[in-house]
């Protein structure tokens, strides 16, 4: 995308936020995102040119498009990707974009699970 987000959002924060509330409209996605309204149209015109997204210029309605919806429907129900992975006291991990400090004395355990909507990870001794 050649526009600048604020905040540094991404495209697939976007169509998160948008999937959340299944229907959004312009205004509504402005105020949440904090990008300007003629920025924010220019953003869903090029994900719209691309069927990211359903984006009505009059009414400013915008929703994920049915093929993305399908694609993350499909992905839940698949296996997810599991691991573990042991945190050495006193030490850091980093998966994708967090890090998970262990700040104790012990060696943690810890068990991922990820999935398109929902990641977890479990602590274990």
């Amino acid at each position: 995308m050649k526009h600048l987000l604020k905040a540094m959002l991404t495209v697939a924060d976007i169509l998160a936020l948008i999937e959340e509330q299944k229907t959004k409209n312009l205004r509504q996605l402005a105020k949440e995102t904090e990008i300007p309204k003629e920025q924010l149209h220019l953003i869903l015109k090029d994900l719209s040119r691309y069927n990211l997204v359903e984006y009505d210029d009059e009414t400013g309605s915008v929703k994920v498009s049915r093929w993305l919806q399908s694609l993350n429907q499909k992905i839940e129900k698949s296996k997810p990707p599991t691991g573990e992975i042991i945190l050495p006291k006193l030490g850091e991990v980093k998966l994708q974009d967090i890090v998970i400090g262990n700040y104790t004395s012990k060696d943690l355990e810890l068990k991922v699970r990820l999935k398109a909507r929902q990641k977890e990870i479990a602590i274990c001794e």
